[in-house]
C-alpha cells in the first residue's frame, strides 16, 4: 500500500542527511583553509625571520669592517713611521 506519511519521512531524513553532509563540508572547507593560513603564516614568519637575521648580520659586519679597516690604517701609519725611522740615512756614515 501506497503512504505519503512514508514517503515524506523518508525524504525529510535525506534532506537532513544531505544538509549535513553540505554542512560538515563547508566546516571541512573552512578548517582546511584555516590550517592554510597557518601553515603559511608560519613559513611568512621563517622567511621574514632569516631575512632579518641577515640584514643584522649584514649591518654588523659592515661595522666590524669599517672598525677593523681604521685600526689597520693606524697600524700602517704606524709600521711606515718606523720604516722610515730604520731606514739608513745616506748622511750618516759608519
Amino acid at each position: 500500500m501506497f503512504s505519503w506519511r512514508r514517503i515524506s519521512e523518508k525524504a525529510a531524513k535525506g534532506m537532513l542527511i544531505g544538509v549535513t553532509a553540505m554542512v560538515a563540508m563547508r566546516f571541512y572547507y573552512v578548517r582546511e583553509m584555516v590550517a592554510a593560513f597557518v601553515l603559511f603564516s608560519v613559513l611568512f614568519g621563517c622567511v621574514a625571520a632569516a631575512l632579518a637575521l641577515l640584514f643584522i648580520l649584514d649591518r654588523a659586519t659592515g661595522a666590524a669592517t669599517e672598525f677593523l679597516e681604521l685600526r689597520w690604517k693606524g697600524a700602517l701609519q704606524h709600521a711606515r713611521a718606523w720604516h722610515r725611522l730604520s731606514e739608513p740615512r745616506p748622511w750618516i756614515h759608519h
